[in-house]
Protein backbone atom coordinates (compact mmCIF):
# COMPACT_ATOMS: atom_id res chain seq x y z
CA UNK A 1 0.00 0.00 0.00
CA UNK A 2 3.12 2.18 0.65
CA UNK A 3 4.05 1.83 -2.94
CA UNK A 4 0.45 3.18 -4.29
CA UNK A 5 0.69 5.97 -2.20
CA UNK A 6 4.43 7.08 -3.36
CA UNK A 7 3.14 6.74 -6.95
CA UNK A 8 -0.14 8.33 -6.19
CA UNK A 9 1.54 11.36 -4.86
CA UNK A 10 4.42 11.43 -7.23
CA UNK A 11 1.71 12.51 -9.72
CA UNK A 12 1.55 15.90 -7.89
CA UNK A 13 3.96 18.73 -8.96
CA UNK A 14 6.26 18.44 -6.03
CA UNK A 15 9.83 17.63 -4.99
CA UNK A 16 10.77 13.89 -4.12
CA UNK A 17 11.56 14.99 -0.78
CA UNK A 18 7.75 16.58 -0.15
CA UNK A 19 6.70 12.93 -1.84
CA UNK A 20 8.09 11.03 0.83
CA UNK A 21 7.13 13.09 3.66
CA UNK A 22 3.07 13.18 2.79
CA UNK A 23 3.07 8.86 1.27
CA UNK A 24 5.06 8.74 5.02
CA UNK A 25 2.07 10.94 6.84
CA UNK A 26 -0.73 9.37 4.55
CA UNK A 27 0.13 5.89 5.25
CA UNK A 28 1.72 6.51 8.99
CA UNK A 29 4.89 4.94 8.45
CA UNK A 30 8.53 7.07 8.64
CA UNK A 31 10.26 8.68 5.82
CA UNK A 32 13.14 6.09 5.89
CA UNK A 33 10.88 3.34 5.61
CA UNK A 34 8.78 5.23 2.57
CA UNK A 35 12.24 5.27 1.13
CA UNK A 36 12.96 1.56 1.11
CA UNK A 37 9.53 0.50 0.00
CA UNK A 38 9.89 2.60 -2.85
CA UNK A 39 13.26 1.39 -3.86
CA UNK A 40 12.12 -2.10 -3.66
CA UNK A 41 8.87 -1.64 -5.24
CA UNK A 42 10.55 0.36 -8.66
CA UNK A 43 12.52 -2.99 -9.06
CA UNK A 44 10.01 -5.51 -8.11
CA UNK A 45 5.58 -6.02 -8.38
CA UNK A 46 5.86 -6.18 -3.97
CA UNK A 47 7.95 -5.10 -1.22
CA UNK A 48 10.37 -6.87 0.66
CA UNK A 49 7.54 -7.96 3.44
CA UNK A 50 6.02 -10.26 0.98
CA UNK A 51 7.31 -13.52 -0.38
CA UNK A 52 6.86 -14.91 -3.61
CA UNK A 53 8.26 -14.34 -7.01
CA UNK A 54 9.72 -11.30 -7.85
CA UNK A 55 9.74 -10.05 -11.39
CA UNK A 56 9.79 -6.99 -13.02
CA UNK A 57 6.49 -6.48 -14.71
CA UNK A 58 5.89 -4.51 -18.20
CA UNK A 59 3.43 -2.77 -18.83
CA UNK A 60 1.67 -5.44 -21.36
CA UNK A 61 2.11 -7.80 -17.68
CA UNK A 62 -0.43 -5.43 -15.19
CA UNK A 63 -3.71 -6.81 -14.44
CA UNK A 64 -6.79 -4.48 -13.62
CA UNK A 65 -9.04 -5.34 -10.56
CA UNK A 66 -12.25 -3.95 -9.53
CA UNK A 67 -14.21 -4.55 -7.32
CA UNK A 68 -16.36 -3.43 -3.47
CA UNK A 69 -17.00 -4.49 -0.33
CA UNK A 70 -18.28 -3.76 2.83
CA UNK A 71 -18.18 -5.44 6.52
CA UNK A 72 -20.51 -8.54 4.83
CA UNK A 73 -17.24 -9.03 2.38
CA UNK A 74 -16.84 -8.12 -0.97
CA UNK A 75 -19.94 -7.57 -3.20
CA UNK A 76 -21.08 -10.55 -5.07
CA UNK A 77 -20.64 -11.18 -8.48
CA UNK A 78 -19.32 -7.72 -8.89
CA UNK A 79 -15.48 -8.51 -9.43
CA UNK A 80 -13.92 -7.24 -12.90
CA UNK A 81 -10.63 -8.07 -13.89
CA UNK A 82 -8.84 -8.35 -17.02
CA UNK A 83 -5.01 -7.42 -18.40
CA UNK A 84 -4.42 -4.03 -19.17
CA UNK A 85 -3.90 -3.03 -22.49
CA UNK A 86 -5.92 -5.64 -24.04
CA UNK A 87 -9.55 -5.82 -24.86
CA UNK A 88 -11.85 -7.99 -22.30
CA UNK A 89 -15.60 -8.08 -23.46
CA UNK A 90 -16.21 -4.67 -22.96
CA UNK A 91 -13.35 -3.22 -21.37
CA UNK A 92 -10.33 -1.76 -23.17
CA UNK A 93 -6.98 -0.87 -21.80
CA UNK A 94 -6.33 0.32 -18.45
CA UNK A 95 -9.51 1.54 -16.21
CA UNK A 96 -10.67 4.73 -17.28
CA UNK A 97 -14.35 6.58 -17.01
CA UNK A 98 -16.32 4.58 -19.69
CA UNK A 99 -14.98 1.13 -18.07
CA UNK A 100 -15.65 2.19 -14.20
CA UNK A 101 -18.94 3.20 -15.01
CA UNK A 102 -20.02 0.01 -17.56
CA UNK A 103 -18.73 -1.47 -14.40
CA UNK A 104 -21.06 0.64 -12.03
CA UNK A 105 -24.61 0.01 -14.29
CA UNK A 106 -23.42 -4.24 -15.04
CA UNK A 107 -21.93 -5.67 -12.27
CA UNK A 108 -21.85 -3.22 -9.21
CA UNK A 109 -25.56 -1.56 -9.01
CA UNK A 110 -27.18 -4.65 -9.99
CA UNK A 111 -25.51 -6.39 -6.85
CA UNK A 112 -25.71 -3.27 -4.16
CA UNK A 113 -28.35 -3.42 -1.30
CA UNK A 114 -31.07 -0.73 -1.37
CA UNK A 115 -30.00 2.58 -0.63
CA UNK A 116 -26.03 1.78 -0.43
CA UNK A 117 -23.34 4.28 -0.07
CA UNK A 118 -20.44 3.91 -2.30
CA UNK A 119 -17.23 5.02 -0.34
CA UNK A 120 -14.89 6.16 -3.26
CA UNK A 121 -11.10 8.11 -3.52
CA UNK A 122 -10.86 10.89 -5.82
CA UNK A 123 -9.29 8.98 -8.98
CA UNK A 124 -9.87 10.91 -11.88
CA UNK A 125 -12.71 8.89 -13.25
CA UNK A 126 -14.69 9.14 -10.17
CA UNK A 127 -14.66 12.96 -10.35
CA UNK A 128 -15.78 13.68 -13.76
CA UNK A 129 -18.46 16.20 -13.92
CA UNK A 130 -22.09 16.27 -14.53
CA UNK A 131 -23.12 18.83 -17.00
CA UNK A 132 -19.88 20.90 -16.30
CA UNK A 133 -20.22 24.32 -16.03
CA UNK A 134 -18.40 26.68 -19.34
CA UNK A 135 -15.07 27.18 -19.35
CA UNK A 136 -13.37 30.66 -19.95
CA UNK A 137 -13.16 29.54 -23.64
CA UNK A 138 -16.63 28.69 -24.28
CA UNK A 139 -18.50 30.58 -26.67
CA UNK A 140 -20.76 33.25 -25.84
CA UNK A 141 -24.10 31.49 -26.55
CA UNK A 142 -22.98 28.25 -24.45
CA UNK A 143 -22.02 30.44 -21.63
CA UNK A 144 -25.59 32.37 -21.56
CA UNK A 145 -27.41 29.08 -21.84
CA UNK A 146 -25.62 27.82 -19.00
CA UNK A 147 -26.84 31.07 -16.89
CA UNK A 148 -30.48 30.34 -17.82
CA UNK A 149 -30.41 27.06 -17.20
CA UNK A 150 -29.20 28.03 -13.19
CA UNK A 151 -31.48 30.91 -13.18
CA UNK A 152 -28.86 33.42 -12.59
CA UNK A 153 -29.20 36.29 -14.08
CA UNK A 154 -27.13 38.82 -16.20
CA UNK A 155 -27.25 41.69 -19.14
CA UNK A 156 -27.79 40.96 -22.66
CA UNK A 157 -25.12 43.56 -22.69
CA UNK A 158 -22.67 41.13 -20.84
CA UNK A 159 -19.22 41.13 -22.89
CA UNK A 160 -18.00 36.97 -22.59
CA UNK A 161 -15.31 38.05 -19.33
CA UNK A 162 -18.17 39.58 -17.34
CA UNK A 163 -20.51 36.37 -18.15
CA UNK A 164 -17.29 34.13 -17.40
CA UNK A 165 -17.11 36.15 -13.81
CA UNK A 166 -20.65 35.66 -12.85
CA UNK A 167 -20.22 31.64 -13.78
CA UNK A 168 -17.07 31.56 -11.55
CA UNK A 169 -18.89 32.62 -8.48
CA UNK A 170 -21.49 30.31 -8.84
CA UNK A 171 -20.54 27.18 -10.47
CA UNK A 172 -19.43 25.41 -7.42
CA UNK A 173 -22.87 25.71 -6.32
CA UNK A 174 -24.01 23.39 -9.51
CA UNK A 175 -20.89 20.97 -9.40
CA UNK A 176 -22.46 17.24 -9.73
CA UNK A 177 -20.79 14.24 -10.76
CA UNK A 178 -21.64 11.41 -13.18
CA UNK A 179 -20.72 8.99 -10.66
CA UNK A 180 -23.21 10.46 -8.45
CA UNK A 181 -25.58 10.71 -10.80
CA UNK A 182 -25.73 7.42 -11.77
CA UNK A 183 -26.21 5.65 -7.88
CA UNK A 184 -28.31 8.57 -7.42
CA UNK A 185 -30.97 6.93 -10.22
CA UNK A 186 -30.94 3.81 -7.97
CA UNK A 187 -31.24 5.06 -5.11
CA UNK A 188 -27.58 5.11 -4.00
CA UNK A 189 -24.89 7.60 -2.84
CA UNK A 190 -21.46 8.71 -2.80
CA UNK A 191 -19.14 9.37 -0.35
CA UNK A 192 -15.65 10.50 -1.06
CA UNK A 193 -12.73 10.32 1.42
CA UNK A 194 -10.31 13.39 1.88
CA UNK A 195 -7.42 13.22 -0.48
CA UNK A 196 -4.14 11.93 -0.32
CA UNK A 197 -5.86 9.33 2.87
CA UNK A 198 -6.09 5.64 1.83
CA UNK A 199 -5.82 5.06 5.40
CA UNK A 200 -9.07 5.40 5.22
CA UNK A 201 -10.51 3.21 2.84
CA UNK A 202 -10.56 -0.35 4.02
CA UNK A 203 -10.29 -1.63 0.13
CA UNK A 204 -6.63 -0.36 0.17
CA UNK A 205 -5.89 -2.90 2.57
CA UNK A 206 -7.55 -5.74 0.62
CA UNK A 207 -5.27 -5.15 -2.25
CA UNK A 208 -2.67 -5.56 -0.16
CA UNK A 209 -4.40 -8.70 1.13
CA UNK A 210 -4.39 -9.53 -2.50
CA UNK A 211 -0.88 -9.02 -4.06
CA UNK A 212 0.48 -11.04 -0.65
CA UNK A 213 -1.27 -13.43 -1.92
CA UNK A 214 -0.38 -13.55 -5.52
CA UNK A 215 3.46 -13.33 -4.76
CA UNK A 216 3.15 -16.15 -2.04
CA UNK A 217 1.78 -18.46 -4.67
CA UNK A 218 2.66 -17.56 -8.03
CA UNK A 219 5.83 -19.18 -9.29
CA UNK A 220 5.15 -19.84 -12.65
CA UNK A 221 4.57 -15.65 -13.26
CA UNK A 222 2.10 -16.61 -16.06
CA UNK A 223 -0.39 -13.94 -16.60
CA UNK A 224 -3.14 -16.46 -16.88
CA UNK A 225 -1.80 -17.92 -12.90
CA UNK A 226 -2.09 -14.67 -11.77
CA UNK A 227 -5.79 -13.71 -12.47
CA UNK A 228 -6.75 -17.07 -10.76
CA UNK A 229 -4.81 -16.57 -7.80
CA UNK A 230 -6.39 -13.16 -7.90
CA UNK A 231 -9.79 -14.65 -8.19
CA UNK A 232 -9.10 -17.49 -5.41
CA UNK A 233 -7.95 -14.60 -2.85
CA UNK A 234 -11.34 -13.03 -3.35
CA UNK A 235 -13.33 -15.92 -2.52
CA UNK A 236 -11.26 -16.69 0.13
CA UNK A 237 -11.89 -13.04 1.74
CA UNK A 238 -14.90 -13.67 3.71
CA UNK A 239 -17.54 -11.06 5.90
CA UNK A 240 -15.03 -12.05 9.01
CA UNK A 241 -11.81 -10.70 7.37
CA UNK A 242 -13.43 -7.45 6.12
CA UNK A 243 -15.30 -6.75 8.87
CA UNK A 244 -11.33 -6.74 10.61
CA UNK A 245 -10.44 -4.50 8.07
CA UNK A 246 -13.40 -2.14 8.32
CA UNK A 247 -12.98 -2.09 12.13
CA UNK A 248 -8.95 -1.05 11.99
CA UNK A 249 -10.46 1.95 9.47
CA UNK A 250 -13.14 3.11 12.14
CA UNK A 251 -10.14 3.10 14.32
CA UNK A 252 -8.06 5.33 12.40
CA UNK A 253 -11.03 7.99 11.82
CA UNK A 254 -11.56 7.66 15.22
CA UNK A 255 -7.96 8.58 15.99
CA UNK A 256 -8.52 11.57 13.47
CA UNK A 257 -11.50 12.90 15.33
CA UNK A 258 -9.43 12.88 18.40
CA UNK A 259 -6.65 14.91 16.50
CA UNK A 260 -9.11 17.04 15.16
CA UNK A 261 -10.39 17.84 18.56
CA UNK A 262 -7.22 18.74 20.31
CA UNK A 263 -6.10 21.11 16.94
CA UNK A 264 -9.79 23.08 17.45
CA UNK A 265 -8.84 23.38 21.54
CA UNK A 266 -5.35 24.62 21.00
CA UNK A 267 -6.88 27.11 17.99
CA UNK A 268 -9.55 28.47 20.32
CA UNK A 269 -6.80 28.65 23.39
CA UNK A 270 -4.42 30.70 20.65
CA UNK A 271 -7.20 32.77 19.91
CA UNK A 272 -7.91 33.59 23.14
CA UNK A 273 -4.77 34.46 24.56
CA UNK A 274 -3.80 36.66 22.04
CA UNK A 275 -5.78 39.31 22.46
CA UNK A 276 -6.53 42.81 20.97
CA UNK A 277 -3.86 43.51 18.32
CA UNK A 278 -5.14 46.92 18.49
CA UNK A 279 -2.89 49.07 20.04
CA UNK A 280 -5.33 50.67 22.10
CA UNK A 281 -6.21 47.38 23.79
CA UNK A 282 -5.00 47.07 27.81
CA UNK A 283 -3.81 44.65 29.87
CA UNK A 284 -6.99 44.63 32.04
CA UNK A 285 -8.77 44.02 28.64
CA UNK A 286 -6.30 40.81 28.21
CA UNK A 287 -6.95 39.97 32.03
CA UNK A 288 -10.24 39.65 31.97
CA UNK A 289 -10.68 37.59 29.07
CA UNK A 290 -7.77 35.04 30.68
CA UNK A 291 -9.47 34.93 34.25
CA UNK A 292 -13.06 34.25 32.71
CA UNK A 293 -11.65 31.28 30.88
CA UNK A 294 -9.48 29.69 33.56
CA UNK A 295 -12.62 27.53 35.56
CA UNK A 296 -12.96 25.82 32.13
CA UNK A 297 -10.03 23.03 32.17
CA UNK A 298 -9.57 22.35 28.26
CA UNK A 299 -8.34 26.45 28.37
CA UNK A 300 -6.69 26.48 31.47
CA UNK A 301 -2.97 26.18 31.55
CA UNK A 302 -3.53 22.97 33.60
CA UNK A 303 -6.25 21.15 31.24
CA UNK A 304 -3.85 22.13 28.29
CA UNK A 305 -1.00 20.35 29.82
CA UNK A 306 -2.99 17.63 30.32
CA UNK A 307 -4.54 16.99 27.02
CA UNK A 308 -1.11 18.30 25.20
CA UNK A 309 1.83 16.36 27.45
CA UNK A 310 4.76 18.96 27.37
CA UNK A 311 3.55 22.41 26.57
CA UNK A 312 2.91 24.37 29.35
CA UNK A 313 1.03 28.19 28.79
CA UNK A 314 2.79 31.03 30.38
CA UNK A 315 1.28 32.95 33.12
CA UNK A 316 -0.27 36.17 32.36
CA UNK A 317 1.79 39.25 33.65
CA UNK A 318 1.30 40.24 36.68
CA UNK A 319 0.66 44.03 37.86
CA UNK A 320 3.02 43.55 40.67
CA UNK A 321 6.22 43.03 38.32
CA UNK A 322 9.07 45.81 38.53
CA UNK A 323 9.26 48.51 36.33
Amino acid sequence: MVYDVYCFMEKEPQSEKETVKRTAEATKTSERTVRRIVKEGSKTWTDGSLKGLKKPISKGQRVVIVHAGSEAGFVPNALLLFQAGTKSGDFHDNMNFDNYTKWLRTQLIPNLPPNAVLVIDNASYHNKQYDPAPTSNAKKADMQRWLVEKGIPYEDSMLKPELYKIITLNKSKFKKYSVDQILAEHNHSVLRLPPYHPDLNPIEMAWAAIKGYVASKNVTWNITRVMKLVKEKVMLMDADEWSKLCGKVKKTEADYFKTDHIVDTVTETLIIYTGDDSDSSSDESVDSVIESEEPTPSTSSGGFSNFMPGVTLLPPDSDDDPD
